[in-house]
């Protein structure tokens, strides 16, 4: 599969006076490999190779199957690659660190504790419970617009809302980076579209380094820098496509031609028809 006319590497974003910059995730030969119960292995990511800028968006878009989530768990430190490296700021990951968030397909709130101690939840358990940890806590809430929330309890809460406690959950720690496994794919296309912006409000002003998983075209190319394309299993990167559409974007960025064309670009490396099928 021919790699895009449209890639560029992190040199590419080097600093004026032509050095590279410093990539704050970098990720050499990254292998994974598990064992079955019947003994087989299965190759789940082969050689993947990638950096990432600070403060970059960087969407992955895959077929099932294809190891995205395995990759997003190693960068998270949750699972171990089976070879390669995979480094945070130049140390190498060996676990789970408090300047990475993550975000997962489910919001996996505490059904028994309200909105305001499910956002605490990853100070409390280490022990603080200070006045400002509940400040910061709160804040956060007021910012994805769930200020007056916070003593609600989960089974209260729409989809969406419960989503947006799962992103000032993660950003409690005031990470560097924000790992992302398809946070919004349960949810309608509205409420999808809604916090699709209030994703990037939150990249923009917080700061943040996002690795954002999706298996929608249009939501990547919409989010992303660049947009990562793997292959099926074994998982390895078949294209990194450069997003050359100016920020700040809206919904309307959807209707530009250029944004069509990222999106065709980008399905014609998985086969699928751009074209409308005439009636028979």
């Amino acid at each position: 599969m021919p790699v895009s006319s449209q890639v560029k590497t992190l040199t590419q974003l080097a600093d004026p006076l032509g050095a590279p910059a410093a990539p704050l995730i970098a990720i050499k030969n990254l292998q994974k490999l598990f064992a079955t119960r019947s003994g087989e292995t299965v190759h789940a990511l082969s050689n993947i190779d990638l950096d990432v800028a600070d403060h970059e968006f960087i969407s992955v878009v895959g077929p099932s199957g294809c190891g995205k989530t395995t990759l997003l768990r190693i960068l998270a430190g949750l699972d171990v690659a089976s070879g390669g490296t995979a480094t945070v700021a130049g140390e190498q990951l060996t676990g789970p660190r408090p300047d990475v968030g993550v975000v997962f397909q489910q919001a996996t709130l505490l059904p028994w504790n309200n909105v305001l101690s499910n956002v605490l939840l990853p100070l409390q358990l280490k022990g603080d419970r200070s006045q400002a940890s509940i400040a910061r806590a709160t804040k956060l809430l007021t910012f994805m617009g769930l200020g007056d929330f916070a003593q609600k309890y989960p089974f209260e809460l729409s989809g969406g809302m419960q989503q947006r406690v799962a992103i000032c959950r993660a950003l409690m720690r005031d990470p560097k980076i924000l790992l992302m496994d398809e946070p919004f794919g349960a949810l309608d296309a509205m409420t999808r579209e809604m916090l699709n912006m209030e994703l990037m409000r939150v990249w923009s002003e917080e700061k943040k380094t996002v690795v954002f998983i999706t298996h929608s075209i249009p939501e990547a190319v919409l989010l992303g820098d660049r947009v990562v394309v793997m292959s099926p299993r074994p998982g390895r990167i078949s294209a990194v496509v450069h997003v050359d559409i100016p920020r700040p974007r809206s919904l309307r960025t959807m209707g530009q031609p250029r944004f069509g064309e990222l999106c065709d670009q980008i399905r014609a490396m998985f086969g699928a028809e751009t074209h409308a099928v005439a009636a028979l």
